[in-house]
């Protein structure tokens, strides 16, 4: 019964996107490169819209993770590969702000002592502000998520300020300030 109820929600919910998509057609460019700073972790950042909603954000970034409770850090090389729901929230005469959600997932290698592999899956939100008149963005994010080190032995090699046992499952996150050239035609 309860299937039933979701599967009707879903489909509810589909015709109405597909009923609105004509109507609220907003993305605000096609594509977009940039440079990414934050909470210990910079990069550059591409993005795309797929459709007027719902756009893909890659970063290649130089993070550095640290854990709150059990002390820890490390630093790493990763690829982050977000795809995210954008919608308007203001919109003024020279520019418009919007508000995203999504998820993605996240792959590099621990670079500190030792190049343990790392995978992660993360939330992602925040604002976007769009300049109308120039080829500019301005976005905030947050991304918490569940971070994964591992190797092929049986420990984690090389750095004191982790524990290490294989694989080591935590708390990834990250809050970034990404900076980006817009193009626009669509």
């Amino acid at each position: 019964m309860m299937m039933k109820n979701v599967k009707l929600i879903l489909i509810a919910s589909i015709l109405l996107c597909l009923s609105c998509e004509k109507v609220m057609a907003q993305s605000p460019y096609k594509m977009s490169i940039g440079g990414t700073l934050g909470v210990m972790a910079t990069g550059a950042s591409f993005k795309t819209f797929l459709t007027e909603d719902v756009s893909l954000q890659s970063d290649i970034l130089y993070k550095v993770t640290f854990l709150g409770m059990k002390f820890g850090f490390y630093p790493a090389i990763e690829v982050n590969t977000n795809v995210m729901y954008q919608k308007k929230l203001k919109d003024k005469q020279n520019s418009e702000l919007f508000w995203f959600i999504g998820g993605g997932i996240s792959l590099g290698n621990e670079i500190m002592y030792a190049f343990n592999g790392k995978f992660g899956a993360n939330a992602i939100t925040g604002l976007e502000f769009v300049f109308k008149d120039k080829p500019l963005s301005f976005q905030m994010d947050l991304r918490p998520g569940y971070g994964m080190l591992f190797n092929s032995g049986n420990e984690l090699k090389g750095n004191a300020f982790h524990p290490n046992y294989n694989p080591w499952p935590h708390f990834d996150w990250m809050i970034g300030f990404t900076l980006r050239y817009t193009f626009k035609e669509k």
